[in-house]
């Protein structure tokens, strides 16, 4: 009986300890984001084309200068395609 009382006591213990160190929020030193590799494929001809990116989204912008025509979310045509479609 003593030993079981025993081992609860330390199971406690370390969950408690545990809990503890597990609360503390982890923030970046810096607080910029790191850059981001981004596929751009056209959805005519399925060209693809990667480019980097400071976030997430990809500018118009960005996109333009990698080839491609941005023409709603997340979707984009390459020059030629464009051209073809009437986007340039």
């Amino acid at each position: 009986m003593k030993s079981s009382r025993h081992s609860s006591d330390i199971s406690s213990t370390s969950s408690s300890s545990a809990y503890s160190y597990d609360q503390s929020p982890r923030y970046s030193m810096d607080g910029h984001q790191a850059p981001v590799v981004v596929s751009l494929r056209c959805s005519r001809c399925t060209t693809c084309v990667e480019t980097i990116s400071s976030s997430k989204k990809v500018s118009a912008e960005c996109a333009q200068g990698s080839g491609m025509v941005r023409f709603g979310t997340n979707l984009y045509y390459c020059e030629r395609c464009a051209k073809m479609v009437g986007y340039q």
